[in-house]
């Protein structure tokens, strides 16, 4: 069954499993209810729509950010596994299927999964650029990630906290 797990913010952990439809946002009737400043009411939504599931932004006021590309007010998007969807400042993570178990082994492999990386050369030298190209996703990943959760606003000891509960 499709779940949407939130990886960030007040509802980190929580996961909204669903079939047909899911609507994201403040309000009351969202199946995925998000308290966050930069969610609207009536942010997003997930249809099903042909064979697959797509996300459309609903005229949030911030927009919706799918792979770290916004989208379009009622642009429909396709959702594949391990999509990385952001919602204001909140992270989440489509799963066509329910997410793995906690301590499975889960890592956040943001960029790696949606930046093509493999098979990269020099076009001059044919020099395989792919160790350093590598390097660089995971370093710009860390950087975002930082950015997106506000990290880089937060007191040493939260920082430390997360830290230790992150490990």
């Amino acid at each position: 069954m499709p779940t949407l797990e939130i990886l960030s913010g007040a509802h980190a952990g929580q996961t909204f499993n669903f079939s047909e439809e899911a609507k994201i946002g403040k309000d009351e009737s969202c199946l995925v209810k998000i308290n966050d400043p930069g969610v609207s009411r009536f942010h997003a939504r997930i249809v099903k729509d042909g064979g697959g599931l797509h996300i459309e932004d609903m005229g949030s006021s911030n927009g919706t950010y799918v792979n770290f590309k916004k989208r379009g007010q009622g642009e429909k998007t396709a959702l594949s596994d391990r999509d990385i969807v952001f919602f204001g400042r909140t992270v989440t993570k489509f799963w066509s299927e329910a997410p793995p178990e906690k301590g499975a082994g889960v890592t956040l492999d943001f960029l790696r999964e949606t930046f093509p990386i493999k098979g990269f050369a020099c076009p001059h030298c044919d020099k395989n650029l792919e160790p350093d190209l590598r390097a660089r996703v995971r370093e710009q990943e860390q950087i975002e990630v930082i950015r997106r959760l506000g990290l880089h606003q937060v007191d040493p000891a939260t920082l430390e906290r997360l830290i230790a509960q992150a490990k």
